[in-house]
């Protein structure tokens, strides 16, 4: 397994018969239940129920992942980063335009917070990818770096304002990640001050210089990354298809993006949820993701959208069809779609009831809503450490954003 960040790996060292472990655990509780004589009844907790997974010895699982890893990265992250890659072009042609204009207005700056809204959203698509290009030469803090506990994304925009020399996108590449990606884009465009806009600041210019040099900073990484993904730059699609290069194998591929997922889950639930809902009305909207720019709860409809796609993979072989068509595995499969749609449904309707994330925060029934979701998350978190990764006979890395 390769290493992911702050994410430790770890094996199981029971290999793949986990139904055995499963009855001896069973057994071992029944003989132990009761005990110390008391007359008092007791009401053991609900355990969650367990699938048996025997999956067939002659199935070979690493084709099916293949064909799998193939429809992933053609149908799902490659177009995903392709896109970034055009918005982030687009991004850079309209900041460009709007800083040239002598007198320019609230409608013609509301085109370049659309063109950065476009971008946000795209990167929000595959932000829970954390292998290959993305998280190489720090790409993956430089396009976004939170959560920012530190301030680092104010300091850096406020390093660049202050440089006397034109600010390039050099300059931005070379100072603090916190300077270098959307945040700083989104503090730049969406100011919490009318007097730090781009349309009535003093250093006007100034502040258009740094933000046309963040955004053609972001062309660049997003071109990157995409060369990267290509058979004529770093032709790393092929490692991830055939498992090779940072994988052991294309088993350890497939484990690697699941540990990704996961940990993509937890992020969600705790950083853009838990977090800012915190333990009473109206929370800590605050410290929430894309704050500034009110988009917190597109980007976690964007992020769980993702999830169901990853899950089913377009038009390719999905997780679905493996558990259903290869391994025989409906109830399974039934378990993690259940739990991955109430997810999307339950966001949607959050997203068509309330205008802002603030609102959710401060409205009793909208903090139910974000409780409600929060815990659908779990229940979707539970079914993939468990039956799923038990059917698809993978192991997943240690996570260290679960905290619950």
């Amino acid at each position: 397994m390769i290493s992911l960040g702050s994410t430790n790996q770890y094996k199981s060292p029971f290999g793949g018969n986990k139904t055995v472990i499963a009855a001896l655990a069973v057994l071992f509780l029944s003989a132990c239940g009761g005990g110390g004589g008391s007359d008092t009844p007791t009401t053991p907790a609900p355990a969650p129920e367990v699938v048996p997974v025997t999956p067939p010895a002659t199935i070979d699982l690493p084709a099916e992942f293949t064909v799998y890893l193939t429809g992933l990265a053609d149908g799902i992250v490659i177009p995903a980063y392709q896109s970034m890659q055009a918005s982030a072009n687009d991004l850079i042609t309209a900041t460009s335009t709007f800083c040239a204009l002598s007198s320019p207005t609230v409608t013609q700056l509301d085109t370049v917070r659309d063109k950065w809204i476009v971008l946000n959203l795209d990167w929000q698509q595959v932000q829970w990818v954390k292998v290959g290009p993305v998280v190489s030469q720090n790409r993956l803090f430089r396009i976004q770096f939170w959560p920012d506990n530190n301030d680092a994304v104010s300091r850096g925009v406020s390093n660049l304002l202050l440089q006397s020399s034109t600010v390039s996108a050099d300059d931005v590449a070379s100072q603090n990640v916190g300077g270098q990606g959307l945040p700083a884009l989104e503090l730049l465009l969406f100011p919490s001050t009318e007097n730090e806009n781009l349309i009535q600041a003093e250093n006007r210019d100034k502040r258009c210089e740094v933000a046309t040099a963040i955004s053609q900073n972001l062309v660049n990484i997003t071109t990157d990354i995409n060369t990267e993904w290509s058979a004529t730059g770093g032709n790393y699609r092929n490692q991830l298809i055939t498992g090779t290069g940072e994988f052991t194998s294309i088993t350890d591929a497939v484990e690697e993006l699941t540990t990704n997922w996961l940990e993509a889950l937890e992020i969600v639930k705790d950083e853009k949820m838990l977090l800012p809902l915190g333990s009473e009305s109206p929370g800590n909207v605050g410290i929430a993701e894309n704050t500034l720019s009110d988009q917190s709860l597109a980007s976690i409809e964007a992020n769980l959208q993702s999830f169901v796609d990853l899950y089913s993979n377009g038009d390719n072989k999905g997780f679905d069809s493996i558990l259903t068509n290869t391994l025989d595995q409906d109830a399974i499969n039934t378990q993690m779609l259940t739990a991955i749609n109430a997810m999307l449904i339950r966001i949607k309707q959050i997203n068509q009831d309330y205008d802002s994330y603030s609102a959710v925060l401060a409205s009793e029934q909208g903090r139910q809503q974000i409780d409600a979701l929060i815990e659908e998350i779990r229940v979707t978190r539970d079914h993939l450490s468990t039956g799923f990764i038990q059917a698809l006979d993978i192991n997943i890395g240690f996570n260290s954003n679960d905290g619950d």
